[in-house]
């Protein structure tokens, strides 16, 4: 008979949901093996964060939400943006995608998780280390899947959330507005849905006496359509996405000339989607999707113009006991950028008056995979490999082994080991080999290098974990009707050593002979990154709470530290649900131990903590509120280190009280 891995995941929902807690339904996950299978039965451990707890945490982005999960780093890049960090890599070697398809990248090989809305999501999967034999380039990582919500009903809701940057706040009386509509319809048999939000944000300014501001005003726009209909048992689905995006930050005037000189950015995205499937046995999807950005100081403004498309087929089969899932990805990126034109009344942002930095460069890339997992009793081993070959770099293959062993038989307490091993690339993007960002009126420039060679590297994890009873691991005794609070351990070990990493260096002899600061991409010979993610959580009565605490140590083979990426990360939080159907949460984030770059000059902070409460209450069927404050305590950056070179690791950041409200129509 065949049987393939989602099918055995879905016909062992049950049992699994009883391993746990009889009455818990388990979370079905896909991004481990890219098929359905209970999460306790991956062989690759799968976070995940659900669409109410995204609500509970963001403010409209998936910024905020992702600084709820452990083990996970955002950063606040140089245009505002966030980017995430994952057992040491950086934003470049995480893959963001949005149901299993990636995201466009404006700043390097980077998504922007702030221009990602949280609204019509169901869950996000977190997949931390090596994922290139199932996802490709920049998976080096980890993979942060977002799966949308599927919907089945007919449903309208709106929600208004106000907030206020309390001692930061540029005018004592600008407010921050969340505006979210969500309606799900019916129409002559086609499931339809359409989704808006709208973010107003007046930013925030730590120091009034000064012209230059700390955070950007920016004003968000989402719109998502979406329709889906199933033929027997062919399921069809089409989606568009639409995003804009404007900031504007003072920054600073230039002695003897008028007007001031703002950062500024203007954002927009198109998305198309379309998906095909035949239940779990197959599927075809595809997207196309264009970024039309231009950004940068006032003065130095850039339009840049970047393209995605990506065709993914994949079909499951069996060869006995082996079940397959095999795929071919399709791949093409292309980026234009031009600096505006500067005449003596400002900028001239005609075509014939900008400089062409990058001219319609593009790279394609034909891929395949396969994995085959091999079920025996409770144990279970996966393979995989994948080939690409990319336009300009040539063939490229990555091979990973992942082994899931239950090291005990009871169904109420189950002790877990997971390990895996394997190898990983990234193909270096357009913007790392062709870019040009000329600032010589600032003093510096910095340029691609089109001899970056791809990276590469071997990693390897363990991970022990347990999920059962506090009483049963203590061998407490109860009474028979006493329920026994519930506990899920884990400790993950990593380590990983990757060859020609590319960062930014400064090129001494071409800063010499120009008088600015030349920096170019270039391959860092090989890199070291071990470290340890431990986590508990205990569930009891009405009560859940949850504590982690990461550790990294990341070198180049001259023992020198990786800057911008934290030692030590403890993150802690609890939910309370209390009467009159009162939900209450509380969070800490503590990272400490991060390492100067050899640009700055010494250390002004190398720790912070924030500390962020949350408090929501469902009146009825139809009604709904929250409120809270981020950042109690208002840990931020200090300006003027900065400003002089030092290493500040606090986020730039305000503390921000906001309340809002929620009604379902129907």
């Amino acid at each position: 008979m065949l049987l393939n891995a989602s099918a055995y995941g879905q016909l062992n929902q049950a049992q699994m949901s009883e391993q746990t807690d009889a009455s818990h339904l388990e979370t079905l996950v896909v991004t481990g093996t890219r098929t359905e299978l209970a999460q306790s039965r991956s062989p690759i451990s799968i976070d995940v964060i659900t669409g109410a707890q995204l609500q509970q945490v963001s403010h409209g982005t998936l910024a905020s939400a992702l600084n709820y999960i452990p083990g996970v780093v955002t950063k606040r890049n140089a245009k505002d943006g966030y980017t995430v960090q994952m057992q040491g890599f950086d934003g470049d070697h995480v893959l963001v995608l949005v149901n299993s398809q990636p995201l466009i990248a404006p700043t390097g090989s980077s998504v922007d998780l702030d221009q990602v809305s949280v609204l019509n999501i169901e869950r996000i999967e977190i997949l931390r280390g090596a994922a290139s034999v199932l996802y490709g380039s920049s998976a080096m990582g980890g993979v942060i899947n977002v799966i949308t919500r599927k919907a089945q009903k007919n449903s309208a809701k709106f929600r208004y959330q106000a907030s206020n940057y309390t001692q930061n706040s540029i005018d004592s009386g600008d407010i921050s507005g969340l505006y979210q509509l969500d309606v799900n319809q019916m129409i002559l048999g086609w499931q339809g849905s359409i989704s808006a939000q709208k973010i107003d944000d007046p930013g925030f300014d730590y120091d009034e006496n000064t012209l230059a501001q700390s955070a950007p005003s920016t004003d968000k726009t989402f719109v998502n359509l979406g329709l889906a209909r199933t033929f027997g048992d062919v399921n069809i689905s089409l989606k568009s996405r639409y995003f804009s995006d404007d900031k504007v930050k003072l920054r600073y005037a230039i002695p003897g000339q008028s007007g001031d000189i703002s950062y500024l950015s203007n954002v927009q995205q198109w998305q198309q989607d379309f998906s095909l499937s035949q239940n779990q046995l197959w599927k075809i999807q595809g997207r196309l999707l264009q970024h039309d950005e231009t950004s940068g100081d006032s003065n130095g403004l850039r339009d840049a113009e970047i393209k995605l498309a990506e065709l993914d087929s994949q079909y499951q089969w069996q060869i006995k006991d082996v079940a397959f899932i095999s795929g071919l990805v399709l791949h093409r990126d292309e980026l234009y950028q031009m600096k505006q034109g500067v005449t003596a009344s400002g900028v001239d942002v005609s075509a014939s008056n900008g400089t062409v930095e990058i001219d319609d460069k593009s790279r394609n890339s034909i891929e395949g995979y396969t994995q085959g997992s091999w079920q025996l009793a409770d144990h279970e081993l996966v393979a995989g490999t994948r080939v690409q070959h990319d336009s300009d770099f040539g063939w490229h293959s990555a091979t990973r082994v992942n082994g899931l062993f239950a090291l005990s038989n009871d169904k109420h307490d189950l002790w877990q080991l997971r390990v895996g091993a394997g190898q990983s690339y990234r193909v270096p993007t357009l913007k790392e080999r062709f870019y040009i960002f000329d600032h010589s009126n600032l003093g510096y420039m910095v340029l691609g290098n089109e001899s970056l060679d791809p990276e590469i590297a071997l990693s390897a994890n363990l991970e022990l974990s347990y999920h059962g009873s506090v009483a049963k691991l203590l061998a407490f005794k109860r009474t028979p009707n006493e329920r026994s609070p519930r506990l899920s351990l884990r400790a993950n070990a990593h380590y990983s050593k990757a060859k020609d990493f590319i960062n930014t260096v400064t090129d001494v002899d071409a800063s010499a002979q120009t008088g600015l600061l030349i920096s170019r991409y270039e391959n860092v010979d090989k890199t070291y990154i071990k470290g340890v993610d431990l986590s508990a959580k205990l569930s009891w009565a009405k009560i859940d709470y949850q504590l982690s605490y990461s550790y990294l140590h990341a070198t180049d083979d001259t023992g020198e530290y990786l800057s911008d990426r934290p030692s030590h990360q403890i993150k802690s939080n609890i939910n309370w649900q209390l009467p009159f159907d009162i939900n209450a949460l509380a969070y800490v984030v503590y990272e400490a131990g991060e390492h100067p770059s050899s640009a700055q000059t010494g250390i002004e902070k190398d720790s912070w903590l924030s500390v962020n409460l949350n408090v929501n209450q469902h009146i009825n069927d139809q009604w709904q509120w929250n409120a809270g404050i981020d950042n109690l305590f208002d840990e931020h950056q200090e300006s003027d280190a900065i400003a002089s070179g030092l290493l500040d690791v606090r986020p730039l950041a305000s503390r921000r009280v906001f309340a809002g409200v929620t009604y379902q129509f129907y």
